[in-house]
């Protein structure tokens, strides 16, 4: 706004002698009024908070009146998510993730209004919730706006809608000459085939799937209407509503960037209904007696008086798991849906501290192709806007000056080749602080769908490339595929042959008594616990440092079956990250320290890695 040549006019010289040098006009009352109405029009097409407060009406909710929409805290934090979206002429994307009762869908409807009535013509808008009640409140909402707006906006004209072509649930607002059309997930054929620019789905976490009607095509074909450019819309909000639903894979891709919705949280803290009053004598036992979880709510922001609130809700709700979906502080509490979960929230948000973005997204490239045992290896970038799956992330290249033998580990979690299957994971730790009492750290970590013997290569690849690192490939799947009887000849026994530091799980006295090499880590109802309660130690004692913020997503999402014994995703999540780690961090402290390399290390039959070694 300041560069508008009026404004700086305004504000250097004054509205009096702006009108009598620039206007070349009378200073009178009369004229400065004009002058003002005419600053403020310009004043609300830059100032959505200003024009929320001087130009609407809504109902005050729970009073029975009528009162200016005036923005709170958590819509103040939304509002800036939109505003820097359009102000930098981005298409505004956003799946919001909230608490309750703070107003999220009455914001999204009066930023979309204001756009239709202040900055565009015949820009057309979709609300959609799971059932039309919820849609009609909103509708409402907006018609009562539109009625009260002042008509000094609108060149003396009052504003109105009308029925589009007859349709009720479509209406048309006068002047600005653009629609609103009503729907709901559930009866979502009146919203097909819009000319929209502009779409508010609500309450997403509520939208069931159906046999031949999923939540994500009524999305698609909304969103599909929609060319993206400046002041388009498309905003996906809900409470949470359990994990493995559109919404919450939507929310997941938003955060991880496979997508272009920008992802907003509203924690219960920022709601000023949640919090206690304080006497001045009460801050001094709250602070003195705050636990460690309360202690992690203040470092996120909440107040004295939100904790103490806190405190009384959570005497209301023992449940932890309920109280942290009901009222979550971060989008991993939001999302929590189970009182099974195998991994503390407390110890994950601890590791959770530790992870960044990783400085090297891209590949590792072999000059020999499938035959990666030999020939020269170099990472290779990946190139701007590629998409991270069946990529390679670094956060440690390897250090070439100080190869130690077995300084790093390297594990794999074999998942499926489609789509929609299981992801592999290939993990890689670096253990040169264990030597004087540190941790291993997560060095690198490779995600994605491939084929099986292209991943067993590509872990070969990434182990050569680090030193040639202790190498553990989680055997179940590539045994189930290569065994016929007492066949052992799968692509394990191929690689044994090639790469010198393979872990195989035959003892040497079995070797010696004729038994067969069997190579890789079997994961059964014996080693997953085992591992499994390792990984729970090393988080709780900060016994690794974990980089992949991916990782600790999948630990939130871990839990015990109902059967109580086994162990697994939520249903529609994934695990590979899950058991790469835990077999690496389990490997890292069950195996020999790092040493210096002996004359003899790339021969095989002179050193084989098993269980009885370790």
């Amino acid at each position: 706004m300041l560069s508008d040549e009026q404004v700086q006019q305004l504000s250097s010289m004054g509205a009096r002698r702006y009108l009598t040098d620039v206007m070349h006009t009378e200073a009178s009352d009369r004229n400065i009024i004009r002058l003002w109405l005419e600053f403020c029009l310009k004043r609300i097409r830059h100032d959505f908070e200003y024009w929320a407060r001087t130009m609407t009406t809504i109902a005050d909710k729970g009073k029975g009146r009528d009162t200016a929409f005036t923005l709170n805290r958590p819509q103040r934090i939304y509002l800036k998510a939109m505003e820097q979206l359009r102000t930098e002429e981005k298409p505004i994307d956003i799946i919001l993730l909230k608490a309750r009762q703070w107003g999220g869908s009455t914001l999204t409807q009066l930023y979309m209004l204001w756009i239709q009535l202040v900055h565009k013509r015949n820009w057309n808008s979709v609300i959609c919730g799971d059932i039309e009640k919820q849609s009609s409140i909103v509708a409402g909402m907006l018609a009562k706006v539109i009625t009260r707006y002042p008509t000094w906006a609108t060149g003396g004209k009052r504003l109105v809608t009308s029925p589009y072509q007859g349709a009720q649930k479509t209406r048309v607002i006068s002047r600005s000459n653009s629609r609103y059309s009503l729907g709901s997930a559930q009866k979502p054929d009146s919203l097909r085939s819009e000319d929209i620019s502009m779409a508010h789905l609500t309450e997403v976490g509520l939208w069931k799937a159906t046999q031949g009607r999923k939540p994500e095509d009524l999305v698609q074909s909304i969103f599909g209407s929609i060319a993206s450019g400046p002041y388009t819309m498309k905003v996906i909000e809900s409470t949470a509503k359990g994990v493995g639903n559109f919404f919450h894979r939507t929310w997941i891709d938003a955060v991880e960037l496979r997508n272009n919705f920008t992802p907003v949280f509203i924690p219960w803290f920022t709601i000023d209904l949640y919090s206690k009053p304080l006497s001045q004598a009460d801050y001094g036992s709250i602070i003195e007696s705050m636990n460690e979880y309360e202690q992690h709510l203040f470092s996120l922001g909440a107040t004295l008086e939100a904790i103490a609130w806190y405190r009384d809700k959570r005497r209301e709700m023992p449940d932890e798991w309920r109280l942290f979906s009901e009222f979550p502080s971060t989008p991993e509490e939001a999302f929590q849906s189970t009182g099974r979960r195998v991994f503390k929230i407390s110890y994950v948000n601890s590791m959770r501290k530790n992870c960044v973005p990783p400085p090297f997204i891209g590949d590792i490239v072999c000059n020999e192709g499938e035959s990666g045992a030999k020939g020269k290896c170099e990472f290779v970038a990946a190139a701007a806007g590629e998409k991270e799956e069946n990529s390679l992330s670094v956060w440690l290249m390897p250090d070439k000056e100080n190869l130690l033998r077995d300084r790093y580990i390297v594990t794999v979690d074999v998942g499926g080749t489609g789509n929609k299957a299981d992801y592999s994971c290939i993990v890689v730790a670096d253990r040169i602080a264990m030597l004087d009492g540190g941790v291993p750290e997560i060095a690198a970590c490779w995600h994605g769908h491939i084929e099986h013997d292209k991943l067993a290569w590509k872990a070969v690849e990434i182990a050569r490339a680090y030193g040639n690192a202790l190498l553990v490939i989680e055997s179940n799947t590539l045994e189930t595929e290569g065994t016929e009887g007492n066949n052992f000849e799968y692509i394990l026994n191929e690689i044994a042959g090639r790469y010198s530091n393979l872990y195989c799980r035959t003892s040497q006295l079995e070797i010696r008594q004729g038994r067969p090499r069997r190579w890789g880590f079997h994961t059964n109802s014996s080693t997953k616990p085992m591992v499994i309660n390792f990984l729970i130690k090393a988080l709780r004692d900060d016994l690794y440092i974990e980089r992949c913020l991916q990782t600790t997503y999948e630990l939130d999402l871990y839990e015990f079956k109902e059967n109580g014994k086994e162990m697994g995703a939520i249903e529609g999540n994934h695990d590979d990250r899950v058991m790469a780690t835990a077999i690496l961090v389990w490997t890292c402290y069950n195996h020999p320290l790092p040493t210096k390399p002996t004359a003899h290390t790339g021969n095989r039959r002179n050193r084989i890695i098993s269980e009885a070694s370790i």
